[in-house]
C-alpha cells in the first residue's frame, strides 16, 4: 500500500456502519449501502485512494483502488 494514499474503510460499529479515513471516523450510517456509497464517492474524489469494505463480522469483503 502506498503510504500517501488515503484509505477509507466501511466497518460495522454497534449495529451501524462507520466510514473512516485513515482510521479517523468520518460518519456513521444506519445502512451499509449508504456507507459504501459515501465511501466510494469520497475515495474517487481523492485520487489516488483506497476503499476497504468489511462485512458484518469485520472480515474484508472488497478492496478497491481509485
Amino acid at each position: 500500500m502506498d503510504a500517501d494514499r488515503p484509505v477509507y474503510r466501511v466497518q460495522p460499529e454497534r449495529g451501524r456502519w462507520k466510514l473512516s479515513r485513515n482510521d479517523e471516523m468520518v460518519e456513521i450510517f444506519e445502512a451499509k449501502l449508504d456507507a459504501v456509497e459515501e465511501g466510494r464517492k469520497r475515495a474517487r474524489a481523492e485520487h489516488p485512494s483506497q476503499l476497504v469494505i468489511h462485512g458484518r463480522h469485520g472480515v474484508v469483503e472488497v478492496e478497491s483502488i481509485y
